[in-house]
């Protein structure tokens, strides 16, 4: 499928982080789906435009991030992936980059936008 520049999902099994994380995302414009864990990320990949970005936690029941980042590896169509995670390392396998929860907003607006524009997220 085709990828959908300024949207992004947001994949966590914690409802209240899920839910502010999106609401600060769509003030600032993006379009945002939400997952709450990977298996339901993955099914929510085979049904609609791949997002410009996924942002993603790492421990989670169902299925966890690292069992999604391991998935993401086999389709062609995978957004890049940005971990949001409480005792993250530093460079997760199949991630363009880590937050650590809880998540500063600003370097988190900075590390989307770099993530859409190329630029450094300083």
């Amino acid at each position: 499928m085709q990828q959908n520049i300024r949207s992004v999902l947001v994949v966590d099994d914690d409802e209240d982080v899920r839910d502010s994380v999106a609401f600060v995302l769509r003030d600032e414009g993006y379009q945002v789906e939400t997952a709450g864990n990977g298996k339901e990320a993955l099914e929510r990949l085979d049904r609609m435009p791949a997002p410009g970005l996924m942002l993603l936690d790492l421990m989670m029941p169902v299925m966890s991030g690292w069992a999604t980042l391991d998935a993401l590896r086999d389709r062609r169509d995978a957004p890049p992936v940005l971990v949001v995670s409480a005792g993250v390392p530093p460079s997760p396998a199949g991630a363009m980059g880590y937050l650590r929860k809880p998540v500063d907003v600003d370097m988190l607006l900075r590390k989307v936008e770099a993530a859409f524009t190329g630029a450094p997220a300083v």
